[in-house]
């Protein structure tokens, strides 16, 4: 928090967090290669882009401790900063560009004069690091001069009249050259000038969970479910579905049984047990696929919310039996006909286990807690 004061009063924005878009319809195609994609898309989606990649990918760096998006006309030539430390006066600039065609000096060389006389006055420290993110990358031209930093010091001065002084290209009532400024821009290191090139910027993006909403392909394939180790971790043995399941054994069994140990001896209700177990670990997988892959819950929670309607009626109806109540809530669960435009089908699994987390969610309850037993 503090870190983030600090960076408001510099005129910093951290991140958003960033909703996925709604449109999901782009996620399957793979009829545009994402280069030619990249190139022909609006500016909008372009800043999308780079809010979700800098987000999603540059902010799990391990070398930097923030990342933030400089607000609109008073970016001072800064898109986005990436500090490496918490003071934020180290940082790594990415400036972004969404141009038609490759970026050439003559579209470049004002930004070159904002890093230089901004960094003059102060507004804000020189960077390690200067990254030019374009959407059609960088011309030949522009590339010898980062190829040759130490050329850009002189075009610059020569080029500045044409293409920094003009009102609004750095400042609102331009910027004429000053023997400061002159000997400011000689001295500047521009070594630290480079680029992010759009397959480079691709390549992480497609690191993050929004790059298919922008570029399709397809989502990666649901991992295979592992059976749950016979021994429940401290945290699932506290789960409220594992302590339905208990309170139904030992309604059924008419004694008190609470942990797995107390089970075991008697068979069929171990065995039971394991099934729910391992049905619960396989919806709790789909969640977490669900969140990776769409960046929020909201996917697997409708897919839930489908299976609650199809069985909370066989829940709710009357059991001599609570063991009863479980098995025919499942057996309906096994049958519903539920598949997910974004999922495809669920499996006999994924649906059982559904009935277990909505139990251990509170949305539904195999034992009545005003039930009397005599145990």
């Amino acid at each position: 928090m503090q870190k983030f004061q600090e960076a408001i009063k510099l005129n910093v924005i951290p991140l958003p967090n960033i909703e996925p878009p709604k449109d999901t319809s782009r996620i399957f195609d793979v009829s545009i290669d994402p280069l030619v994609r990249l190139r022909i898309i609006e500016s909008g989606e372009f800043e999308d882009i780079v809010c979700q990649w800098a987000s999603g990918y540059l902010a799990k760096c391990e070398h930097y401790k923030n990342i933030a998006q400089i607000g609109g006309s008073k970016d001072s030539g800064r898109d986005i900063v990436a500090y490496l430390d918490d003071s934020l006066q180290i940082f790594d600039i990415f400036q972004c560009k969404h141009y038609k065609e490759p970026l050439s000096p003559s579209t470049y060389m004002s930004e070159f004069g904002k890093l230089c006389y901004y960094t003059m006055i102060g507004k804000y420290k020189t960077p390690r690091k200067y990254y030019i993110v374009a959407s059609n990358g960088i011309g030949q031209d522009l590339r010898d001069l980062a190829e040759h930093p130490e050329t850009i010091n002189l075009q610059l001065i020569e080029t500045w009249d044409k293409y920094c002084k003009p009102n609004k290209k750095i400042i609102t009532t331009g910027l004429p050259m000053t023997e400061e400024l002159k000997k400011y821009i000689t001295e500047f290191d521009f070594s630290i000038i480079s680029e992010v090139s759009p397959q480079t910027l691709l390549e992480q993006f497609s690191a993050t969970s929004w790059y298919k909403y922008h570029f399709g392909g397809g989502m990666r394939q649901r991992p295979i479910v592992p059976k749950p180790q016979e021994k429940l971790d401290p945290e699932e043995a506290k789960m409220e579905y594992v302590s339905q399941l208990m309170k139904v054994y030992s309604n059924h069994e008419n004694k008190e049984i609470n942990d797995i140990e107390c089970l075991k001896p008697i068979k069929k209700l171990h065995t039971h047990f394991k099934r729910q177990r391992e049905c619960f670990h396989n919806a709790c997988a789909l969640k977490r696929f669900s969140r990776d892959e769409f960046i929020n819950d909201d996917i697997y929670d409708d897919v839930k919310k489908q299976v609650y309607y199809g069985v909370i009626t066989t829940c709710e109806s009357s059991f001599d039996d609570d063991l009863k109540k479980i098995d025919a809530t499942i057996d309906r669960a096994q049958i519903l006909p539920i598949k997910s435009a974004e999922l495809g089908d669920i499996s006999i699994l994924e649906k059982s286990g559904m009935c277990h987390d909505l139990v251990n969610e509170g949305e539904m309850k195999w034992v009545d807690d005003e039930k009397n037993t005599d145990i």
